[in-house]
């Protein structure tokens, strides 16, 4: 990947150090927007159709008027990874809603302002496949739906935020937001599974979650191998009696969870299923691209 990264800013694409934001954008001072963030192999971005409806679903559901369609916002994404000469990376679009005439009201925000980046592929830490990653149960609980809906993929990330610093501050890798109820939804930047007796068990719908691209890929793919999966609120409490787990986004894929507030899940090693899954997953990915 060149060192000289193009972006895409507003109908151009332009060296990074050029690519420049007003300080009276939306985004930059309300985090008024929506984002995807995806994974492109062999110079394709998996998934593409999928990242693009659920970006315009998130627009609509801020009253964000898009000036692109999704066949637009995805021919943006292909041209940024052609014009880099990349072919595994890490994509992202945003989209917020302008420059603000003052106050928070959308009346008068202006045109919308879109930008897009690449970067390398996420590191994961050494060995994780193997090992696993740790988690701890963050203090910080999830925004419920009925004050902002989960289904949107907004740049309001201060929650997740601050979650993550928390898991940090604990050493662990990642953190798990409960509800209101303290049921399990979702980690700061992945959905979540988790597998007992050949069976799996994710958050559904109805848990303040974002209903992310890897989740639903997986889902597929368990029932392609058999594997029946319930998808229903999960007390925090039932985390001691599961023998997997693992969480899921387009940047690390699937990755196993060993430990949780520091406590091994299962036997403290990546299980089956998730071996089993990860294999189909990456299968799927080849084929795809």
């Amino acid at each position: 990947m060149s060192s000289e990264k193009l972006i895409y800013l507003n109908g151009e694409f332009v060296p990074e150090a050029d690519a420049c934001i007003s300080i009276f954008d939306r985004g930059f001072l309300y985090g008024d927007g929506v984002f995807e963030t995806m994974r492109s192999y062999r110079g394709r971005i998996f998934s593409l159709n999928a990242h693009m409806q659920r970006l315009r679903c998130s627009a609509e559901s801020i009253k964000l008027r898009l000036s692109h369609s999704e066949r637009e916002l995805a021919n943006i994404c292909n041209e940024l990874l052609a014009r880099n000469e990349v072919s595994d990376a890490i994509l992202r679009i945003s989209v917020t809603r302008g420059i603000t005439a003052g106050g928070i009201g959308t009346a008068k925000a202006g045109e919308p302002t879109v930008a897009a980046y690449i970067r390398p592929p996420m590191p994961v830490p050494a060995g994780a496949e193997n090992e696993g990653v740790s988690a701890i149960v963050s203090s910080i609980r999830k925004t419920p739906s009925s004050v902002l809906d989960a289904r949107i993929k907004s740049m309001n990330f201060l929650n997740m935020i601050l979650a993550r610093s928390e898991a940090e501050e604990a050493g662990a890798f990642e953190a798990i937001l409960l509800d209101q109820t303290g049921c399990i939804t979702e980690a700061s930047t992945a959905n979540i599974f988790f597998a007992r007796d050949g069976r799996l068990f994710t958050p559904g719908c109805e848990s303040d979650i974002l209903l992310g691209i890897t989740r639903a890929a997986v889902l597929e793919l368990s029932a392609d191998q058999g594997i029946e999966c319930t998808e229903a609120a999960i007390p925090a409490s039932e985390i001691k009696n599961f023998q997997e787990c693992f969480l899921t986004n387009s940047g690390v894929e699937l990755l196993p969870v060993t430990r949780i507030d520091d406590v091994p899940v299962g036997d403290g090693r990546p299980g089956n299923i998730y071996r089993e899954l990860h294999r189909a997953y990456r299968e799927a990915v080849l084929k795809a691209v």
